[in-house]
Formats: structure tokens, sequence, C-alpha cells
């Protein structure tokens, strides 16, 4: 698993050698299906501990069938020494240098308001046979493309496009 991270960090946070970067793996770990996928994701601050988590739900539905009902499991995923700058509606995590690089955005108001990625940032979804780690990186400098990014030791031709290029729309509308 920690090969898995480390080739997520790599691949996902290359940055010009002059930014500075984080990565922050959360101490949650979690087990759920194998080759499921992520249905729902909320990012928000803990209102007792004030950490900033990601509320995550992983789903059986691409294998749902007559002999497999749908399941759905939702996971908590805690990054600590994330700091919380309420004056600028923003959340902070610090180098190993000592700078500071924003890592979310507080949308609304500081006490209830939704809280999202900043331009930098992406979490990763590190999954090992169902095993479910969540990496937070983040820049000095935006970064393209998508913000939540699922990987599993699934190797197949079809996880390998969607974690290159998304998934595809639904065309029903």
């Amino acid at each position: 698993m920690k090969f898995a991270a480390l080739l997520a960090i790599i691949l996902g946070s290359i940055a010009p050698v002059s930014g500075g970067e984080i990565a922050i793996t959360s101490p949650d770990h979690a087990r759920t299906f194998a080759y499921g996928e992520m249905i729902w994701r909320q990012l928000y601050l803990d209102p007792t501990s004030g950490v900033l988590t990601a509320r995550i739900t992983f789903s059986n539905l691409p294998y749902v069938s007559d002999d497999n009902r749908r399941s759905d499991e939702s996971f908590v995923f805690r990054f600590p020494g994330v700091q919380v700058d309420r004056s600028n509606h923003a959340l902070f995590a610090s180098t190993r240098h000592g700078e500071q690089i924003a890592v979310a955005r507080i949308q609304g108001s500081s006490t209830c308001g939704s809280v999202d990625l900043a331009a930098g940032a992406k979490i990763y979804l590190l999954k090992e046979s169902g095993r479910v780690t969540a990496v937070l990186t983040a820049t000095d400098r935006p970064r393209s493309g998508m913000r939540w990014i699922q990987m599993d030791d699934n190797w197949s031709l079809q996880n390998l496009l969607v974690n290159l290029f998304g998934r595809p729309r639904d065309s029903r509308g």
C-alpha cells in the first residue's frame, strides 16, 4: 500500500521544483467492496474537533444484479494538521519548511458553510483489495483535472482509462 500511496502522490502532485507541496495521509482506514466505486463525497470541518474531514460513500452499484443486491457503505477520513483561517474562509497545511499551502476553502458561513478543495488540492482514495487509505495532496499552484481520485489494485483497462480520463458522462440526460 505504501508503494501505491507513493505512486499516487508522485503522479498526482507533480509540481515545479520551486513550488511547495504537502501530502497528508488520513489515520483512518476503511474496508469496503474490492471493486466497488465511490458514489458520494463530502468535505467538512468536524464541528466538535475542528478537523478537516471527508465522508465518502462506496457502493457495489457496478455489480448489482438479481443475485447481488445494492449495498452502500459510508466512511469518515480525518486529515489532522490542517489549520483553519476563519477570517479568510480558508484551510491551510504547512510544508516541511513552514510554508502555508491552501488545501480547502469554506463557502458561506465559517460555522455552517460547505468546504471545497482548493485549486491546488486533490484527494486520492487508494484501495488495495478493499482496504481504503485517503491521502490529501496540495501544491501552491493550481492543478487541473479531477479533484477526487479513486485508485484501486484492479488494473483492468477500464479502471486505467477511468483513472486517466474520468468516468464517461451518462448519455441519457
